[in-house]
């Protein structure tokens, strides 16, 4: 399992990446054949898919590095126990919301799957639109992770004890 993690994470890592470039490098090119006069329409169209996949690999790999934003400086002032059950409610919630985007992620996807792009033919937007359901399935496994670990941990208290 933690093997699948690995590369689960690098496959996310390295997607992001390459759609942001390849993203970046569609949009200028698309920028100068347009001062050319010889416009690319199917370089935004292609731009919106790329950033919007990237964009849910990018919040997963940030949500298992503990990379997302978070105020804390009222949590940072309760004790160990009530940080804990801040965050697992804090969990609990983000769970919600991703097991809503799932559903709802694949309602959007279903009745977009006749839509396609202005500028790519035959490209369906539900390609786009499904970026949203598979980016919350892997911030919600990931949630899952991090809230079976949360309930692994022992007690402050009792790790300091045994150590002694």
């Amino acid at each position: 399992m933690k093997k699948l993690d690995q590369y689960l994470l690098a496959f996310e890592k390295t997607a992001a990446k390459i759609l942001i470039i390849v993203m970046i490098v569609l949009i200028f090119m698309s920028g100068i054949a347009r001062f050319l006069r010889h416009p690319t329409n199917w370089a935004v169209d292609m731009s919106t898919f790329m950033f919007a996949w990237a964009c849910f690999f990018a919040v997963d790999v940030a949500w298992r590095n503990n990379k997302m934003m978070s105020v804390d400086l009222l949590v940072k002032r309760f004790s160990p126990k009530v940080q804990k059950i801040i965050r697992l409610v804090n969990y609990f919630i983000i769970a919600s919301f991703l097991v809503y985007l799932i559903i709802w992620g694949f309602r959007l996807t279903y009745t977009t799957r006749f839509r396609t792009f202005a500028g790519i033919p035959n490209f369906s937007y539900s390609w786009v639109n499904v970026s949203v359901p598979v980016g919350a399935i892997l911030a919600l496994r990931t949630t899952i992770i991090k809230i079976v670990l949360e309930f692994k941990k022992m007690p402050e208290k009792v790790q300091t004890e045994g150590a002694k």
